[in-house]
């Protein structure tokens, strides 16, 4: 099916939520939360989404999500008022309801929902089965169709039971959806208009509304900071495992965490506690030791790295690289061969192969105004201790006496030291 729009709700408050900022930004794997449901909606509607937010979150979320259409719902008055809000900008025969605050929907499932839309194309929604259903809408079927949904608050002793429940995600049919949603009522508690209302005035008309079937876990909504690591606990394990799917050895995976967009290749070998921030490359045959921290870098085939390593954006790791303990590589290349094995800080550098750098080399790379860049030759050894003060340019197969403080390029070939008389009283 073609010319589907999606409809993404995140106009909610989110007082339950505590924190000094929404919900819906909060890093999720990398990622803001309300990006993996935009990123979903991409799959299904290309760029026809619309994205109905609060006049408090509009500027964070029309940053976040690229220039996307957005519209304000002006006044808090429950999900059906949100959809009524973004009617004006629905040109598809149909529609999609999604949630900005259920990060965990996939494709597969919304493809799921529109086949099963096929059979009647009026209305089908995605219910789950929950182990423990206290708190869901409960959904009543007759005759295998949505009669009606009764939510926590309203429900009998007898349909408490009930373990089918409401996602709150469909696709309906636009000129019958938008005949009987002005039928919905005011809640008498909230003095809102809710969407679950719908499925009842559907039902008493006749209206066929069907139903697919999805898991709870990718059904799970953030309401508060419990169900915030729930739903990353279960991000996390799907990239696991398909790490580990892919041939990736993970040990003690439980430990690890992942970004949305890492990539990680067979053979690699993943030690306990570490973190794989986003934009992350790792090739073939590459250990990460535990405890070490990576972000924006590419790191090539048969690196050891770590343990306790940090290397920051911008990086590149070529083969058979060692960056060992609390070593540091910020903005910086480093070419085959090359060892950087303790205690040092290497950053905005361009680093040759079959180098050396010894234990506490540091590349004093800022002068307190600007970032300064210090280039070392293949082949070249950095003894322990020094410090290369930057712009600087270290030659191929030069080398550099432990405890030197460099300020000065250095030709190839050479022996540099610098050393203050020892004295001894």
């Amino acid at each position: 099916m073609k010319n589907i729009t999606t409809v993404i709700l995140a106009a909610g408050r989110s007082t339950r939520f505590i924190s000094n900022k929404s919900k819906l930004t909060h890093d999720l794997a990398g990622l803001p939360v309300v990006s993996h449901v935009y990123n979903t909606a991409q799959k299904i509607s290309g760029k026809k989404i619309i994205v109905v937010c609060n006049k408090n979150n509009y500027a964070e979320l029309n940053s976040l999500l690229n220039g996307c259409k957005l519209v304000i719902q002006k006044f808090q008055k429950g999900t059906a008022d949100a959809i009524e809000a973004a009617r004006p900008h629905i040109k598809t025969e149909n529609f999609i309801i999604l949630f900005g605050d259920v990060p965990l929907v996939n494709d597969t499932s919304l493809k799921k929902l529109i086949r099963n839309f096929k059979k009647n194309n009026t209305g089908s929604m995605i219910l789950f089965k929950a182990i423990n259903p206290y708190g869901y809408g409960r959904v009543i079927l007759e005759k295998n169709k949505v009669a009606k949904v009764v939510e926590e608050i309203h429900t009998t002793k007898s349909q408490k039971s009930i373990n089918l429940c409401n996602s709150g995600i469909m696709l309906v049919k636009k000129s019958i959806f938008f005949k009987n949603i002005k039928l919905i009522k005011f809640s008498k508690i909230k003095k809102e208009k809710y969407l679950t209302d719908l499925f009842k005035i559907y039902f008493e008309k006749n209206i066929p509304f069907s139903h697919s079937l999805s898991s709870e876990e990718e059904m799970t909504g953030i309401n508060n900071l419990l169900d915030f690591n729930k739903a990353d606990y279960v991000l996390q394990k799907r990239l696991i495992d398909k790490f580990i799917n892919q041939g990736v050895l993970i040990r003690r995976p439980e430990s690890c965490y992942f970004s949305y967009d890492t990539k990680i290749e067979k053979k690699v070998v993943i030690e306990p506690n570490v973190n794989i921030r986003k934009n992350v490359v790792i090739k073939s045959g590459t250990i990460i030791k535990s405890f070490s921290d990576l972000e924006g870098v590419v790191v090539k085939e048969n690196c050891s790295i770590g343990p306790h390593a940090r290397i920051r954006p911008n990086s590149k790791i070529e083969k058979n690289c060692k960056i060992g303990n609390y070593v540091e590589v910020k903005n910086s290349i480093i070419d085959s061969n090359t060892s950087i094995s303790h205690l040092s800080y290497v950053g905005d550098s361009k680093v040759g192969s079959e180098v050396n750098i010894g234990a506490g080399c540091i590349t004093c790379n800022y002068d307190g105004v600007k970032k300064n860049k210090t280039y070392i030759g293949n082949k070249s050894f950095i003894g322990s201790n020094s410090s290369l003060i930057a712009p600087v340019k270290i030659g191929n197969n030069v080398k550099i006496g432990a405890g030197s403080v460099i300020n000065k390029d250095i030709p190839n070939n050479k022996l540099a030291i610098r050393r203050s008389k020892l004295k001894i009283y």
